[in-house]
């Protein structure tokens, strides 16, 4: 059985709905104000400390909840093997396994109702009708909230992000007075509605936030105090927005991981939303794309070319993922997959190998990009051989590591077949692209695919792909369009 893991689920939870819900709710506010009366930070420490209390919660609660239902999933699975097993036995001619009894299998069934109705309703699972308890002991349990509170800095840093409350209040004092007149008399009468209206992170978000603040201050305010309220809510948003994005403390702590000086310079010089983001949540990854950046001839000062680089590389990378996961959920004549789909979409070779229901196996190259036809696919024609056998080989891998693991375990005799077939295409092929007239290499090529019931084909799950070359078809290439092509912003925009 899996042991307890953590999933962390209050990092989702929006900083913003935590302070909107304190705002609105007498006894959380009576908790802050209180917490602020006996602390020297005040009311931004109180707030920070009941952002923290409530991920905390979440996280231990969702815990409990999700460790259970993993688990039950976990006996589900055991449950339905072991009925499966009885039942092929049966139904392929034979009695009831040596040890079974007609009973036991009854007992199964029960047993597996049972878990599948407790998954369905998971706190009677946990707890039935008792209190649902996070610790033995509530003290215990209490102080290791405050200590890992105080541990962060009191900054309640476990969450998704902590508000800029410093660089929100700057902003706010750069107002011209009559703005600020606008603001307070809105936080007075709506403060929640306000604050959604600031903490609003998309257009459209805006845009209804702040409708629903004007709705909801019904004539309060003067036409001009609320044109001077929409301007200060947006002014108050971009602040907010930059701070969340990159603080001068996080820039300052990324750029001193960064020892290339070039790249630190252009870091320092670049963009808030691509750049410095990278920097700090992938350093790693913002050096590797540097030294390609700059092997390909990009100048060590072309901030803004790095910054189109960057795009170009997530879009096109990202498109490629979204191909192979939606070609590999489209392909119904797939009945299972050796080799799915993952996020190393650049790695070499065949991003899917499946077996068909008709037994045939299919070597696929999704191609999720904007042009209409493709006239190469180079993991299916110049580096088939290779790709072959090194997709059988890992396959065999796995298989050893599975029955190294567990000595009861049988492979599928449909893998164990189309793996042999695999490498015996691979045998062929290498024969034939080093023997006989290149003028009649595709036909043979195809030939040797079909006698062993393989197909390759080009997905097109995230692109407009729609026809290949007639040197693809006459290896015995075939497009199967997967998806509705994905339309993608301009190169230029953010």
């Amino acid at each position: 059985m899996t042991g307890p893991r953590r999933f962390r689920a209050g990092r989702f939870l929006d900083a913003a709905a935590v302070h909107a819900a304190a705002d609105a709710n007498p006894r959380l506010r009576r908790f802050i104000r209180t917490v602020a009366e006996h602390s020297e930070a005040g009311e931004v420490r109180s707030r920070r400390l009941l952002e923290h209390l409530v991920r905390r919660m979440i996280d231990d609660v969702s815990d409990l909840y999700l460790n259970n239902a993993l688990n039950r999933l976990e006996r589900i699975a055991v449950l339905r093997d072991n009925i499966a097993a009885i039942l092929d036995h049966v139904l392929e001619g034979g009695t009831l396994p040596e040890g079974e009894r007609v009973a036991t299998l009854g007992e199964y069934f029960d047993r597996l109702n049972t878990e599948m109705r407790e998954l369905s309703r998971p706190r009677d699972g946990i707890v039935g009708d008792a209190p649902l308890r996070l610790a033995d002991d509530s003290a215990a349990y209490a102080d290791s909230l405050l200590r890992e509170f105080d541990s962060a800095g009191g900054s309640g840093a476990a969450g998704r992000h902590v508000e800029p409350a410093a660089i929100v209040a700057d902003a706010f004092q750069a107002m011209p007075a009559d703005r600020q007149a606008a603001l307070r008399r809105a936080a007075a009468l709506e403060p929640a509605a306000l604050w959604h209206a600031v903490a609003a992170e998309s257009g459209a978000g805006k845009r209804a936030a702040v409708a629903d603040l004007e709705t909801r201050l019904g004539g309060r305010l003067t036409p001009d105090e609320l044109s001077r309220l929409r301007t200060a809510v947006d002014d108050l948003g971009k602040a907010r927005s930059r701070g969340l994005q990159v603080s001068e403390a996080r820039l300052a702590e990324a750029l001193g991981r960064i020892a290339d000086p070039d790249l630190r310079a252009v870091v320092a010089g670049g963009d808030v939303w691509l750049t410095q983001q990278l920097a700090l949540h992938n350093p790693e990854a913002l050096a590797t794309l540097w030294q390609r950046f700059r092997d390909r001839g990009g100048r060590a000062d072309d901030g803004p070319g790095f910054r189109a680089y960057l795009r170009h590389d997530m879009v096109t990378y990202g498109r490629g993922v979204l191909g192979e996961y939606s070609a590999a959920f489209s392909l119904s004549s797939i009945e299972l997959f050796l080799k799915g789909p993952d996020a190393n979409v650049k790695v070499a070779g065949a991003d899917l190998v499946g077996i068909g229901h008709d037994g045939w196996v299919w070597l696929i190259d999704d191609k999720s990009h904007r042009a209409a036809s493709v006239g190469g696919v180079s993991a299916l024609t110049d580096n088939l051989v290779t790709n072959l056998r090194r997709d059988a080989a890992d396959f065999r891998d796995a298989i050893a590591r599975l029955q190294r693991d567990d000595p009861g375990f049988t492979p599928d005799p449909r893998i164990l077949d189309a793996i042999s077939r695999m490498e015996d295409a691979a045998a062929e092929i290498d024969r034939i692209n080093r023997r006989g007239s290149a003028s009649t290499r595709p036909a043979r090529i195809s030939a040797a695919l079909a006698e062993r019931r393989l197909r390759l084909r080009v997905t097109s799950a995230a692109g407009e792909v729609r026809e290949i070359t007639q040197a693809l078809r006459d290896l015995g290439l075939a497009v199967e369009p997967t998806g509705t092509p994905v339309p993608l912003p301009p190169t230029g925009g953010r």
